[in-house]
């Protein structure tokens, strides 16, 4: 794939794309994929029902959002570098800025909310895996990459997408708390008491004093005689 120093583009061709020539010639591009596109990242967003109940939500409150705004989509921005290096051959880079909302299920109150991700990234471009792993690892604003004639851009984006997201996806502040936090109750759930005389629930059954009151009443009263 022949371009300019300076082009953007974007589609499908960023699927399989000489990166070596990429860098080498300092090309550079701009575009956007639907997260759709990303099935690693389709695993981590909320459903889609629950996205657009959180739409109407916010158009009601008058915020200004408006269903069906391009919120699925993932912009990005590559640029290829190359380093000449005294002694030794010259070393090539890719410069990678992504800005993405996904929708991700709040693990506080369950409900979705926009996890806003801004990576900027510079990647070494090697040959071979081994070059990767002999790269130093000291240098934490610069990660090894092996590159190939049919390099897919995507699947890069993705991957640095999935490491930005937070480990446990909350609201800053949640519009709502989840009855389970408020009641201390989770649905149906039981576990049947020692005695099976009675229920009991889950977070009594957690809960040592609540074990310590069952074992008082399996024990007789005492005899005055």
């Amino acid at each position: 794939m022949l371009m300019s120093k300076s082009s953007a583009a974007a589609g499908s061709g960023w699927r399989a794309f000489d990166l070596f020539e990429f860098a080498r010639t300092a090309q550079s591009a701009a575009g956007s994929v639907a997260l759709s596109d990303l099935p690693r990242m389709v695993n981590e967003v909320a459903s889609e029902g629950q996205v657009q109940a959180a739409e109407r939500a916010e158009v009601a409150g008058g915020q200004g959002v408006t269903p069906g705004a391009p919120d699925d989509m993932v912009h990005w921005t590559a640029r290829g570098e190359t380093r000449v290096m005294s002694g030794s051959k010259n070393e090539l880079y890719l410069h990678l800025t992504i800005d993405a909302t996904p929708w991700l299920d709040c693990q506080r109150c369950l409900g979705p909310y926009r996890q806003p991700v801004d990576v900027a990234a510079t990647f070494q471009i090697v040959a071979s895996e081994e070059e990767a792993d002999a790269a130093p690892l000291d240098d934490d604003e610069v990660d090894a990459i092996v590159g190939a004639r049919q390099f897919d851009l995507y699947e890069l984006i993705e991957e640095e997408l999935l490491l930005s997201l937070p480990l446990v996806p909350k609201h800053d502040v949640c519009p709502s708390v989840h009855e389970a936090l408020v009641t201390g109750e989770a649905g149906d759930i039981v576990i049947e008491h020692a005695a099976e005389d009675e229920p009991m629930r889950r977070d009594e059954a957690d809960n040592p004093f609540a074990a310590l009151q069952a074992l008082k009443r399996d024990v007789p009263p005492k005899s005055d005689a």
